[in-house]
């Protein structure tokens, strides 16, 4: 008999759902069905000085959940694993969130570490885009962090760094559409975190920068956003067949940048492959991308859709072995 199990994260910006079927001794991991839902976690904690996740961005939580779930019974899923990630992680009020969320929906989420999270990541990105050695650096782009793996032939390491789409918009991008000013003050603040946060690049890893070799692969909500933009993919068309394995050049990001820049948000809403819910945050997300790509001296990369819940799912499936 087939098992099916369920994947979930609840981030910063979204909560996601996969999905699949047991991929067997040497097949695939099958999705089944994915889904998505827009929870904004990260504005009542922008708004608070005191790092609350407030109550309305609870319920919308709780909402999405009970949406995943009626889906979870008709598929007849065995088994759920959720996680909570992004600005979960340093909220005050962590624990009375994810007992409120287990109170109302009986949805265990467990919170991990910046560090799990780019791992189980990076294993479901290695898994699905068939990748088996390096080198290669994987950065997960979210609503509240971004995370970096670096794999070689023989060395690994993570890095999770505060670096989300709608953390930047929500600090730095207050006029609609951006002034100039604010996009400068963005663009500096990501270069001193990229510099900052990874001191020991050129040391440890100066091979990532001077390799042409090096893969370097793109996932989260933004770098899939910029893929069905520049590649003209619709929402009704997505999927991971579809999207992962994309080539996406700098210049092209750059190009789309500058033509959003100066819109206000009704008017990016125009644009093919931009949803509401995303057309708020793509902004800070596209000079994020094209800030990583510059400290990395790299002038294309490939994107994945699948990431950390096919992560989750492959550590499941192979019976723990790979995963948590």
């Amino acid at each position: 008999m087939t098992r099916l199990r369920a994947a979930i994260d609840i981030g910063t910006h979204t909560a996601r759902l996969l999905i699949a079927s047991d991929p067997g001794p040497a097949g695939p991991l099958k999705a089944l069905a994915r889904r998505r839902e827009y929870i904004r976690l990260a504005e009542p904690i922008d708004n608070n000085d005191e790092n609350i996740i407030g109550p309305g961005a609870i319920n919308r939580t709780v909402r999405a959940l009970e949406g995943f779930l009626t889906l979870i019974r008709t598929y007849d899923v065995q088994s759920t694993h959720a996680i909570a990630t992004g600005v979960i992680r340093e909220a005050t009020n962590r624990d009375e969130f994810l007992g409120r969320i287990y109170e109302k929906t009986g949805i265990p989420l467990r919170p991990v570490s910046g560090d799990e999270e780019a791992r189980l990541t990076a294993k479901g990105v290695l898994y699905s885009l068939g990748i088996q050695s390096g080198p290669f650096m994987i950065f997960d782009l979210g609503g509240g962090s971004t995370e970096f793996f670096f794999g070689g032939n023989e060395t690994q390491a993570v890095k999770s760094l505060p670096l989300g789409a709608a953390v930047m918009t929500n600090r730095h991008l207050e006029s609609d559409p951006p002034e100039k000013s604010e996009v400068d003050s963005l663009t500096g603040y990501i270069s001193h975190i990229l510099h900052d946060g990874i001191p020991d690049y050129d040391h440890s890893y100066k091979n990532y920068k001077t390799d042409d070799r090096i893969s370097v692969i793109g996932t989260g909500g933004t770098v899939t956003t910029l893929a069905m933009m520049i590649h003209g993919i619709s929402e009704k068309e997505i999927s991971a067949e579809l999207i992962n394995g994309l080539q996406l050049d700098g210049r092209q990001i750059e190009v789309l940048f500058d033509k959003m820049k100066g819109m206000s948000v009704k008017e990016r809403l125009k644009l093919p492959g931009l949803d509401e819910s995303r057309a708020g945050i793509i902004l800070a997300g596209a000079v994020i991308v094209i800030n990583i790509l510059d400290f990395f001296n790299a002038l294309q990369f490939t994107v994945s859709l699948s990431d950390l819940l096919e992560g989750i799912l492959i550590g499941y499936f192979d019976g723990g072995r790979n995963g948590k």
